[in-house]
């Protein structure tokens, strides 16, 4: 009898085992496994050399098949629960990664290059690069597979693993609307003792992010630049939000928040949000006795998923890698300040000002800087991610004759 590992690659059909039989156990066995047989190029880089803002950045489609070859057939759906998914060695095979199966864990590692991810059995908690990301339905295990939803996997998987292959024209980045979070008669979140308030410190970490991106070279707007509430209701201030970033021409939305948990005063770290996915429900909407919210309709933030994915990743590991806070993950909301965007959109929860720790950190202008510095870091780790995916421009030649001046007045 083969060993589980072995097994499991067995039934892959797609896989070639690299680990012997007699090298793994039968209990608690790991193998690693390759997956064929489509041969790509490794994943564009995500870290690359950025350019300057309006750069070559005209919408560009994603790259086309080389010449002669053909583009891979569409992967395999199987349904579980009315649901579509892909199996992880499909989506493996057509990506070029290596695998390695825990059996213990019922646990994938996929990688290629610098990244990785790890898949488990029923959970909807994956890691990518070491970070925690919450996908909009848990990872199935049938018949010796993994199975991802077609959604999760096109919507936030793909772009993370191989932009290249989202399909989708690569943004534009010039201009960005940073969104400091409630105003006026609406303080947000409060530590009373510390006399905090979010609304303020969200202006001042806005104010600070927009002198480092103008910087750099972007046109930045922002929704509110003093202590004010842009509409008479608190629904209608977040969708003006949006209404603001659209005028503007948004190719980047970053609405800035502080979060809070009160009256526990424990949690803390950083948390990124994004518009949940259609068809999906939300992250607080699998909490115990929470009903089901899932929305089929798609909204216009979600036109732009893959690139929200891909943007919330990079804001997501700059600000804990900058702030150096525990990771609370890459979640999903259905958030209205987002619903309405015509671009990538995404929501940062800094540190919790509920944690007084946290808080008195977040009241000094030396720590908001530091996160306005890291926000910074995440959004051009995230255009360097798309100035990769753009066609070069091929070098003039020096040896190209000057065409003759015209004797025309």
């Amino acid at each position: 009898m083969f060993p589980a590992a072995r097994r499991y690659a067995a039934q892959c059909g797609l896989i070639t085992c690299i680990a012997t039989a007699d090298s793994l156990p039968v209990r608690g066995a790991t193998g690693e496994v390759s997956f064929g047989p489509f041969a790509v190029n490794a994943v564009s880089p995500v870290r690359a050399a950025p350019s300057r803002p309006g750069a070559g950045v005209e919408p560009a489609s994603a790259p086309a098949p080389a010449a002669g070859l053909k583009a891979p057939p569409p992967l395999a759906i199987t349904r579980f629960k009315q649901l579509d998914y892909v199996a992880a060695t499909d989506f493996a095979a057509r990506l070029g990664l290596k695998g390695k199966w825990e059996e213990a864990k019922r646990e994938l590692t996929l990688t290629t290059g610098t990244r990785r991810l790890v898949l488990t059995a029923e959970k909807r908690e994956v890691s990518f690069d070491g970070l925690r990301i919450f996908l909009g339905d848990a990872v199935r295990f049938r018949a010796g597979k993994l199975y991802v939803s077609k959604t999760d996997y096109e919507r936030c998987l793909l772009a993370l693993l191989r932009p290249d292959d989202v399909g989708a024209p690569v943004p534009r980045l010039r201009t960005i609307v940073l969104d400091p979070g409630h105003g006026g008669a609406d303080p947000g979140m409060e530590n009373r003792p510390l006399r905090v308030q979010e609304k303020v410190l969200t202006l001042d970490v806005a104010l600070r992010l927009e002198k480092l991106l103008r910087a750099e070279g972007y046109s930045v707007v922002l929704t509110r630049r003093d202590d004010r509430q842009l509409a008479p209701t608190k629904e209608a201030d977040l969708h003006r939000r949006a209404i603001i970033a659209n005028a503007a021409g948004a190719d980047l939305f970053l609405s800035i928040h502080f979060n809070s948990l009160f009256p526990d005063t424990r949690v803390s770290g950083t948390e990124v949000y994004v518009f949940t996915r259609p068809g999906q429900r939300s992250d607080q909407s699998w909490g115990f006795g929470q009903a089901d919210d899932t929305e089929h309709d798609v909204a216009p933030v979600n036109r732009h998923d893959a690139w929200t994915s891909l943007l919330a990743h990079a804001v997501h590991r700059e600000t804990i890698g900058g702030l150096k806070t525990s990771d609370r993950g890459h979640k999903t909301k259905h958030l209205a300040v987002l619903r309405g965007l015509n671009c990538p959109g995404v929501m940062i929860e800094s540190v919790f000002l509920s944690n007084d720790a946290e808080a008195r950190r977040a009241a000094t202008p030396a720590y908001r800087q530091q996160i306005a510095e890291s926000l910074a870091a995440g959004i051009r780790s995230y255009a360097a991610s798309l100035d990769a995916l753009r066609p070069k421009s091929p070098p003039t030649s020096a040896t190209v004759p000057r065409p003759a001046p015209s004797s025309l007045p």
